[in-house]
């Protein structure tokens, strides 16, 4: 019913992992910048390209490039009117959302016996999953059947490995990084079949620890999706934010670095520090689209792994 890898997700993504979901975006979008001033430096020394006053750089500086700096700094513009979109609601559509977020914190507080849950997400998801490990240890399923005792011993196992994991997360793209899988989906599943299969064997007790366990793995589903919106309007506002800055500072590098250059005739400072000038020039021009490689990597891949909502789920996907 269940496999070992469900109850104990791997932990290690590597270097695509941290790429693509758990990497400081400035390291990444220095990383870029860095190695498009090491692949320019490159090629310049082996003679590939040239960057002197009888190059193209000029004309390339103060048409091409400029044009799409401005570019750049409107798609800024845009993701920040689609973040306003999503903010802005009628005092009917706000009350609706608080309504919805009250009842569900009320669900989980009842099931694990608080007066009141976290409002800190790390916090509120170790709630959830040390009350299904509690839950599950009420149960005594091994006793009823093999299948059914080893439903109990993974769920166990899952809510005990996540838990620990989620406490050591302090940002909200490390929370979602813990429960980006679909494990949660499969104990939904494993949950209905063992009370289906084995409801006539059960307790009353136990069909109750069930029924609890069904709404907090319920509640690992909704509160993925909640967080994932909340984790990617924030990184959509640094991003604007982050493309606007270093769209201003490329703009004006590229006209820095085309006032160097006397039109064919000649630069106002010599070879080699023109070609160091340049290079190094490049590599803040390219900083904007490294900010936008960055945070789009990370967007798409949280709105890859956690497209589906409960129980229904796509073919697992390895982090390309």
């Amino acid at each position: 019913m269940l496999d070992e890898s469900v109850a104990n997700p791997d932990d290690d993504g590597g270097v695509g992992e941290w790429v693509l979901l758990s990497g400081n975006r400035f390291v990444l979008t220095a990383g870029i910048c860095i190695a498009v001033v090491a692949i320019l430096a490159a090629l310049t020394a082996v003679g590939a390209i040239s960057v002197g006053f009888k190059s193209a750089v000029r004309s390339l500086l103060s048409s091409g490039i400029a044009s799409g700096l401005l570019t750049l700094i409107t798609v800024a513009l845009s993701i920040n009117q689609l973040i306003l979109s999503r903010v802005f609601g009628s005092p009917n559509e706000l009350t609706d959302r608080l309504d919805g977020t009250l009842e569900f914190r009320q669900t989980v507080e009842e099931i694990a016996g608080r007066s009141s849950s976290p409002t800190d997400p790390t916090d509120f998801l170790a709630l959830v999953f040390q009350t299904i490990h509690d839950r599950t240890a009420n149960l005594n399923l091994s006793s009823i059947d093999d299948e059914a005792g080893e439903y109990q011993t993974t769920l166990a196992s899952y809510a005990e490995t996540i838990g620990e994991r989620v406490q050591n997360q302090d940002n909200m793209v490390g929370v979602l990084s813990e429960i980006v899988g679909t494990e949660y989906a499969e104990f939904m599943a494993a949950t209905r079949y063992v009370r289906n299969e084995f409801g006539d064997e059960l307790s009353e007790s136990e069909q109750s620890e069930l029924e609890d366990i069904f709404e907090l793995l319920k509640a690992i589903a909704i509160a993925r999706q909640y967080f994932k919106t909340l984790a990617i309007q924030q990184d959509l506002a640094r991003l604007s934010r982050f493309v606007a800055y270093s769209g201003l500072a490329a703009f004006v590098t590229t006209i820095c670095l085309t006032l160097l250059y006397k039109s064919s005739s000649g630069a106002y400072i010599g070879q080699p520090d023109l070609s160091i000038v340049v290079i190094l020039g490049f590599g803040i021009i390219v900083s904007p689209l490294a900010v936008l490689i960055a945070y789009i990597l990370r967007v798409a891949t949280i709105a890859r792994y956690t497209v589906s909502v409960g129980p229904f789920v796509p073919p697992k996907e390895e982090a390309e």
